[in-house]
């Protein structure tokens, strides 16, 4: 199960739910890669939960489920006036099409969702409540445990009453009053034109070009193409059930570039990818045991089913300065002989300009 969290305000839910779209902006920005990198990561048939931020009179809330329709672009750029349309009076420059999946009326306050402390620690929406504490993303990926516990508190806030399901054929609207979704005779199609024209690679070329940084790129390439070209699989994994970006772990705000969970053998293996574009060094451990050990049962207890046989660090970089090469060899042997998790696995990519990017496996 992949559910995404899409911001919201009583201003622009409306707009949402009577075209059925969702999207992500960063206030007048006409262009924003890490935005972009959210929003890229979903799939035809993803779900989507829309959380309404909370003002002083006005109560946050989370409403749904819808799910991300099949179309091509799955995401697309709107651009000058389209921008702030329809009556949006903000903008949302990256947006996608969705369709009910199985809507509810009532939404679940954010008190119940986020500050309301379960029994167990492990129970928390913590993801949630990380993106909160940072700041505003307006794309957030819920891990799966923490999606299905979401959209069951929604259910049981509407004692399992659906208003409408992926064979609905009406419309949504919003009745701020009553603070709930409503349903309408007609479905209103999106009417705004749908384009997407950017070379994420050719990006990455020019800003090497100027030495100047591009791994929030370098993680729009993954978020982008992850499931869709197989040549990333050594890296990411095979059979993926989940995966998603900035992956939020720890009050301290440190993020996990790329997170996957795989099935391998019928059992779970979890993989912790850190993104590079500077050429590696013996630094990059201190981060990769921070990841394990906030993810390990052994530990931190934040990924179900995450052991030291089941998570599997990987780290992507361009390639390696010969000067400390001893000495990043070095670290990520001390590490693997800590045994916390599978031994670390390396990769170096090379960018042939804008056409393709050359992952190798290096062993060490």
């Amino acid at each position: 199960m992949r559910t995404h969290v899409f911001i919201v305000n009583d201003d622009t839910f409306p707009s949402h739910l009577k075209y059925l779209f969702a999207g992500t902006g960063a206030k007048e920005k006409n262009e924003d890669i890490s935005l972009l990198a959210d929003i890229k990561r979903v799939r035809p048939g993803d779900f989507v939960i829309f959380y309404i931020e909370g003002k002083t009179k006005i109560k946050g809330g989370f409403y749904g489920v819808f799910k991300i329709s099949q179309q091509n672009p799955l995401v697309f750029e709107v651009t000058g006036i389209q921008s702030t349309e329809p009556q949006l009076n903000k903008k949302l420059i990256y947006r996608t099409l969705i369709e009910p999946y199985e809507v509810y009326s009532e939404g679940v306050p954010e008190w119940e969702a986020l500050d309301k402390l379960p029994v167990y620690a492990t129970e928390i929406q913590w993801s949630l409540i990380y993106r909160k504490l940072k700041g505003k993303r307006g794309c957030t990926p819920l891990l799966p445990w923490e999606a299905e516990k979401l959209i069951n508190m929604i259910r049981n806030k509407n004692q399992g009453r659906q208003i409408a399901n992926s064979q609905f054929k009406g419309g949504f609207d919003w009745d701020k009053i009553n603070r709930r979704i409503i349903i309408t005779t007609n479905q209103e199609n999106y009417p705004y034109p749908r384009n997407f024209n950017f070379n994420v690679l050719s990006r990455i070329c020019e800003l090497q070009k100027l030495k100047r940084a591009y791994e929030v790129h370098l993680q729009l390439y993954f978020t982008e193409n992850i499931e869709i070209n197989p040549h990333l699989n050594p890296i990411v994994g095979d059979n993926l059930i989940w995966f998603g970006n900035e992956v939020a772990c720890g009050v301290g705000m440190q993020k996990i570039d790329i997170l996957t969970i795989c099935q391998k053998d019928g059992k779970k293996e979890y993989r912790i990818i850190e993104l590079k574009d500077e050429p590696v060094k013996s630094e990059v451990i201190e981060q990769i045991e921070y990841y394990v050990n906030w993810a390990s049962q052994n530990s931190g207890r934040h990924l179900d089913g995450a052991f030291n046989w089941s998570i599997q660090p990987v780290i992507v970089a361009p390639p390696h300065n010969l000067r400390n090469w001893n000495d990043v060899v070095n670290s990520f042997n001390k590490y693997n002989q800590k045994q916390i998790s599978l031994p670390l696995l390396y990769f170096e990519f090379e960018i042939h300009c804008g056409k393709s990017i050359e992952f190798k496996k290096v062993e060490y």
